[in-house]
């Protein structure tokens, strides 16, 4: 008896591990030898992505070309549409940057739920081997930088992921990329205060520093910040920047330590770990009377993510 409660149980842990994920896959075509490189051009929805493999001219990429197979994570026309690129403009696009852009996105190997079981969360190769895409994949579904896969199909020489939004690399830094943001120059202004004067050391946490380019020391080298927006200061009363500047430092870190934590977590994180609802925007963390929202989500930086959200948390 005892055996056959054993045989069940482990019968219903790979059941949960590698069955479960709510990832979309198109069987019909499974066994088709059309290439990657063909479904695209034949499928209506993946004009704009068909035409930026066509502007950077792919098949003439000999690492594309001698390595193989790849798993290409290719936004659709309506992705595309929502940060302003058509097939007219993608055709006059800067090559290189478009290359930057498109080669986050064609990732190496054959990445997908018929070939690789259960939940995981990895640094992937991508055609561009500077980059280090964030591929994840749990109950509810495939995930590249945060965004999820809307439908995925295996072919002859890789896998199509069709995604529902974007994914750019993320190049720049967690601090350049909020330093950058006119919508964050409080939230910036805070974590400057926490840097040293030139010349000078502190047994405090540097988080700008942490940002820039990590702490190898203390081993924390990713981050993931929730980023307060101008807005969200200016409701909970901080009026400018020199109100940042007359913040006791104590409070800055505690500001900080609210706002700031160790490695990617991206929006599928948070769905597990019951902090956001797949749908909603509002991450239950902190102890505000109503919870904060996210406003924007999921922006890859090269040493971690940021999410910018509506209310400065109360820790």
């Amino acid at each position: 008896m005892f055996k056959k409660i054993r045989n069940a149980a482990l019968v219903i842990i790979s059941l949960q591990w590698s069955g479960c994920s709510k990832e979309p896959v198109n069987k019909e075509v499974n066994t088709s030898k059309q290439t990657c490189v063909e479904y695209i051009a034949a499928d209506p929805e993946l004009s704009c992505f068909n035409a930026a493999l066509n502007r950077i001219d792919l098949g003439a990429d000999t690492s594309y070309l001698q390595k193989g197979p790849f798993s290409f994570f290719a936004p659709t026309d309506a992705a595309f549409t929502r940060v302003g690129m058509t097939v007219e403009a993608i055709r006059h696009f800067d090559k290189d940057a478009l290359r930057k852009i498109i080669y986050g996105q064609i990732l190496t190997g054959r990445l997908g739920s018929a070939t690789v079981a259960g939940f995981y969360k990895l640094s992937a190769r991508c055609l561009d081997s500077t980059f280090k895409p964030i591929l994840a994949r749990n109950y509810y579904g495939l995930f590249l930088n945060g965004t999820g896969a809307i439908q995925s199909t295996d072919l002859g020489d890789g896998v199509v992921h069709k995604m529902e939004n974007v994914v750019f690399p993320g190049t720049a830094t967690l601090w350049e990329t909020i330093k950058g943001n006119k919508n964050l120059t409080m939230l910036a202004a805070a974590i400057e205060r926490t840097a040293p004067p030139p010349g000078q050391t502190s047994p405090q946490l540097n988080y700008k520093q942490l940002l820039e380019s990590g702490i190898p020391e203390g081993a924390w080298m990713t981050s993931t910040v929730l980023c307060p927006t101008d807005a969200a200061f200016h409701t909970l009363g901080y009026n400018g920047l020199e109100d940042i500047q007359q913040m006791r430092i104590e409070d800055i870190r505690s500001l900080m330590r609210a706002h700031i934590f160790r490695d990617y977590l991206f929006t599928p994180d948070y769905f597990m770990n019951g902090m956001l609802q797949p749908g909603s925007a509002v991450l239950q963390v902190g102890h505000n009377v109503i919870y904060p929202k996210i406003v924007q989500a999921n922006i890859k930086a090269s040493n971690g993510v940021a999410h910018l959200i509506d209310q400065v948390i109360l820790p």
